[in-house]
């Protein structure tokens, strides 16, 4: 077989091109920080790679509902953690109006416990009506507020859900009235203890007074029971998510695995390659065939 110039010159310039090609591949390997600059570079750890980002989408979104589950038992939590408060505040307030010594007998004094056990309603009444966003806590699934002015519940029975892992769905709220009680029954609900404990004090009557002491009682266990349910959930809520951070790093570290190059690794290769590259040139510079241009300078 006859080789020709034009030959050995093609054969010397593919040579280059693809010594070339590899110098470029490691170099963009080294600055990319990426193994597979391609799909085709490798099949397997492209489709390992798209899975693993799958399921970090996947746990980003769960973990987006756990943050939106933990803001509406917080916001539960706190409260009904200062409803209790208050309602402890009210039964010392009832219990000095029951004392008819101090000067808890004067009409004067009555009023001031009154007007404190009002105010107690009150602030209640708000606490009753807190938000997360533009929700009320305490409504269920019901727009505006859980509670009306007069302290009727305003909201429904609506469960708020939250997906907060694959297969598994936990309820974030509680409603008013296993919060606050249920209007209409004998006792009522808290505000309708509160109205008629205010009236006694303020009348003087130490048989309803005793007899709403006994309703504020069992109010406050009603309120304490809603937020050890809070308690228990938030706790859930926390194990749920300290196992999806787990995961989170878990499927981080695997991916990096298939996607991240050895930086160390990378800059060898990328050095072997120039200096593969070089000596090519050295040696193609050599063995090329002289033209007739290089007879005529």
């Amino acid at each position: 077989m006859r080789v020709t110039n034009s030959m050995m010159l093609r054969s010397t310039l593919r040579d280059l091109n693809t010594s070339l090609g590899r110098l470029q591949d490691s170099q963009q390997r080294a600055t990319t920080g990426r193994a597979n600059l391609r799909m085709s570079d490798s099949p397997s750890a492209t489709a390992a790679a798209m899975g693993t980002r799958q399921d970090l989408r996947r746990n980003e979104q769960m973990g987006r509902e756990l943050q939106d589950a933990k803001s509406w038992l917080d916001a539960a939590d706190s409260a009904l953690t200062g409803g209790l408060t208050l309602l402890s505040r009210a039964n010392d307030i009832a219990l000095a109006a029951a004392n008819t010594g101090g000067g808890a007998s004067q009409p004067a004094a009555r009023e001031a416990y009154a007007a404190q056990i009002r105010s107690i309603r009150a602030e209640l009444l708000s606490i009753a009506n807190t938000k997360v966003g533009d929700r009320s806590v305490f409504s269920g699934n019901a727009a505006g507020n859980a509670f009306d002015t007069t302290g009727a519940y305003a909201g429904d029975s609506g469960s708020v859900v939250r997906d907060v892992a694959p297969s598994l769905s936990i309820t974030v709220n509680v409603l008013g009235t296993a919060a606050f009680g249920t209007g209409g029954t004998a006792a009522g609900n808290l505000f309708d203890v509160l109205d008629r404990l205010a009236t006694a004090v303020q009348a003087g009557d130490p048989t309803a007074i005793a007899a709403e002491q006994t309703n504020l009682a069992s109010a406050t266990n009603t309120m304490s029971s809603a937020t050890a349910t809070i308690g228990a959930q938030g706790e859930r809520i926390e194990d749920i998510a300290n196992r999806a951070a787990d995961d989170r790093l878990r499927l981080q570290t695997q991916l990096s695995n298939v996607e991240d190059v050895d930086i160390v690794q990378a800059l060898i290769e990328s050095k072997e390659q120039e200096t593969r590259y070089q000596a090519s040139l050295q040696v193609a510079a050599k063995i090329i065939p002289p033209s007739l241009m290089d007879f005529l300078r």
